[in-house]
């Protein structure tokens, strides 16, 4: 699949809504408005050059923890584990560009932290609408397939090893779209995502753990 674009501006409201729950509000300032929630959400969706690009491959084996797709082997022990037909894997990647990050850091270095911060938060929210609409973009070509969607895990979370990384960058076609990753797993640009979808017939319909449930901060996270 080609690289496409996605257009944010439908989920802006959503955005704006978590800026301005009360756990933000000590990280945005309102000095005559300049810094209000909803001048933030409008600043990261005007510096935003969302893109996504995914492919779903077909599976050939699946040995243990391993699963065979003719292009890569994948180590992959939550997916490969998954009850049900593992007919396909779709490997995806997704970025908001650079524009972000750099803004970001401009204004840590021009001693504005709350700012950034809130300008970071809501950049982290556009990600994972972004996110949510790549899969969405699989569930519709997985359907058209026959294909139902398991268990969605990123290179990092229990169930897809860091070290995954390049081999679902890879997959994705990423690199068409900017994204790359180094010899750590760490994405470029920062505000990037990737991720492996099963699908197939009869497959649990749930993350795998780890991406939320596992993080000691998930309590009072502002961006799930």
């Amino acid at each position: 699949m080609s690289p496409v674009s996605a257009d944010l501006n439908p989920d802006l409201s959503r955005v704006l809504r978590t800026l301005a729950a009360p756990s933000l509000g000590s990280a945005v300032e309102s000095r005559a408005g300049r810094d209000s929630p909803a001048m933030i959400g409008r600043e990261a969706l005007t510096l935003s050059s969302s893109a996504i690009s995914y492919r779903i491959v077909p599976v050939t084996h699946v040995h243990g923890e391993t699963i065979g797709t003719g292009e890569a082997t994948l180590c992959a022990p939550g997916l490969a584990a998954q009850s049900g037909e593992l007919r396909a894997v779709a490997a995806a990647a997704c970025t908001l560009g650079t524009a972000i990050q750099e803004r970001v850091s401009a204004l840590f270095a021009a001693r504005q932290p709350s700012h950034a911060l809130a300008l970071d938060m809501a950049g982290n929210q556009l990600l994972f609408r972004l996110a949510h609409r790549t899969v969405a973009a699989i569930r519709g070509e997985a359907r058209r397939k026959g294909l139902g969607l398991g268990i969605e895990a990123s290179p990092g979370d229990p169930g897809v090893p860091l070290c995954q990384q390049a081999t679902v960058l890879a997959l994705a076609n990423a690199a068409r779209i900017g994204i790359s990753a180094t010899e750590t797993g760490m994405l470029s640009p920062l505000k990037s995502l990737s991720f492996l979808v099963a699908l197939g017939p009869n497959l649990r319909k749930r993350a795998a753990p780890g991406r939320c449930s596992c993080c000691p901060s998930r309590d009072r996270c502002t961006v799930k």
